[in-house]
């Protein structure tokens, strides 16, 4: 059900600053989101990625998105000061695993203390079909916010 309410909310889209903008509300304490494409890539392996930044009305932290391009899907490399996570698609199946340690940039211990393991396990399958670049990001943005602990919700 959270999933097709959060599939709902990335269909507003709007042009800002010649980018397609996606707009919607994460449905947690965060409240609603904006995504758009970054003027600042990530760099993996010496080489840019397109790169999104999310910003939620009731967060003052900067998410970065970097999209990582597979044979059949991408995978979204989801970044912030304090925490990163990866959404992959693997076998038509998207949904969240541990950063690959290439993509990381935070210590392992220190990225642990923010992740809620409960929500991370519930995580590890949310889509068994193909979705759009848009309609992953809008998920990415819906569910996030719920792979941190809530006591550390307040820092972002």
């Amino acid at each position: 059900m959270f999933m097709m309410i959060c599939t709902v909310a990335v269909a507003s889209r709007s042009k800002v600053k010649g980018y397609a903008e996606l707009k919607g509300n994460s449905l947690t304490g965060l409240g609603n989101y904006q995504i758009f494409k970054s003027d600042n890539p990530l760099v993996f392996n010496g080489q840019e990625a397109k790169t999104y930044e999310l910003q939620y009305d009731n967060a003052s932290k900067k998410v970065l998105i970097g999209v990582v391009p597979e044979k059949k899907c991408r995978n979204f490399i989801v970044k912030t000061d304090l925490f990163e996570i990866e959404y992959v698609c693997n076998k038509g199946v998207f949904g969240v695993k541990k950063i690959t340690s290439g993509f990381s940039s935070i210590d392992s211990e220190k990225n642990e203390q923010y992740l809620d393991r409960m929500q991370y396990f519930t995580q590890r399958v949310i889509s068994q079909s193909p979705k759009s670049e848009g309609e992953l990001l809008g998920l990415i943005a819906c569910y996030f916010p719920q792979l941190i602990k809530e006591k550390y919700l307040g820092e972002f």
